[in-house]
């Protein structure tokens, strides 16, 4: 009875909550605050031009507003409160042929993630009787030049500035592992769908390695970009050029597929081995602290009723 009163109630106990609670109400305010910005918005719509709320680039438009230049700022100031207990990480400079490959890498793991995925929601629609519906798929009818701006400019800077810069240097205290794996668990939740988590997990934690190996933020920013662009610009692009470029699209992906599984259980299967003996993950304690705390249990009931609404 003594240690579970420490778990909740001890000094360590309380620092934590000093952190992860403040970690959770900060993706709680990047969740929620957006919702209630669109829902202002559309209201005013209604009361002013209702036909604009028929448009589904204008709801799209008002819903980047909402989360990247109101939600993600607000988080990022809740973040900015916690300490940053953590060293300066080292800069390493890299060629721009293992940046090509480090791109291909997470690429490719995101293509492994999201055939997967696919399955997984193919075994839920059938569970469930009717199809799970995706709402990115909405994105495909949107302008190219918006989704460009969207997915390569506007997501990568708002959410590796936040998850790979802010959020991965106040969970480095607690061990570089843990750090990795906490930062990609949270970005894959506030992406808010099942069709987006898994992969969005694989990137987060190809991203969130290399920033800890090379201490470059800015580099992390690219690599997204350059991930999104696949979908955003490539894609219509393969459409445009028929039978050819979707064949050229569709060996990019695989080459991609094997050179990630290749990289990771080959090529670096060592340097990835010492990475993890040598690293912290996390014990027990902490991620029972990093997941049972206020402010975390607000984000995830938030979470949930979301994805509940998206699934209906």
């Amino acid at each position: 009875m003594e240690e579970l009163w420490e778990f909740f109630a001890g000094e360590e106990a309380r620092r934590y909550r000093r952190t992860f609670s403040r970690v959770g109400l900060a993706l709680l305010v990047m969740l929620v605050l957006p919702i209630g910005v669109q829902l202002l918005m559309q209201y005013m719509l209604w009361l002013s031009a209702p036909a604009l709320l028929e448009n589904t680039l204008v709801l799209y438009l008002i819903s980047a507003g909402g989360t990247y230049v109101v939600g993600f700022p607000a988080a990022m100031l809740v973040l900015w409160t916690i300490p940053s207990e953590d060293g300066a990480l080292e800069r390493r400079h890299l060629s721009a042929g293992t940046w090509a490959g480090l791109w291909l890498l997470a690429l490719g793991w995101l293509y492994i993630a999201n055939m997967l995925t696919l399955a997984l929601m193919d075994w839920l629609a059938t569970l469930r009787g009717e199809a799970i519906p995706n709402p990115i798929d909405a994105m495909g009818d949107l302008p190219v030049a918006f989704n460009l701006i969207y997915s390569c400019l506007m997501a990568p800077v708002c959410e590796e500035l936040c998850f790979r810069g802010m959020l991965l240097r106040r969970l480095r205290p607690w061990g570089d592992g843990f750090a990795l794996c906490a930062s990609a668990l949270l970005f894959a939740l506030v992406h808010g769908n099942l069709y987006q988590m898994l992969y969005a997990f694989a990137v987060g934690v190809v991203l969130g390695g290399i920033r800890l190996r090379t201490g470059s933020l800015k580099g992390c920013i690219l690599l997204h970009a350059g991930v999104n662009v696949i979908s955003a610009g490539l894609l219509p692009l393969a459409d445009l050029l028929g039978e050819t470029g979707n064949l050229l699209l569709g060996m990019l992906v695989l080459a991609s597929m094997l050179w990630a599984l290749y990289w990771t259980f080959f090529r670096s299967r060592a340097e990835l081995a010492d990475f993890a003996a040598r690293t912290r993950w996390g014990d027990g304690e902490v991620w029972g602290h990093f997941l049972v705390n206020p402010g975390m249990t607000l984000f995830v009931l938030a979470l949930i009723w979301i994805m509940w609404l998206t699934m209906r």
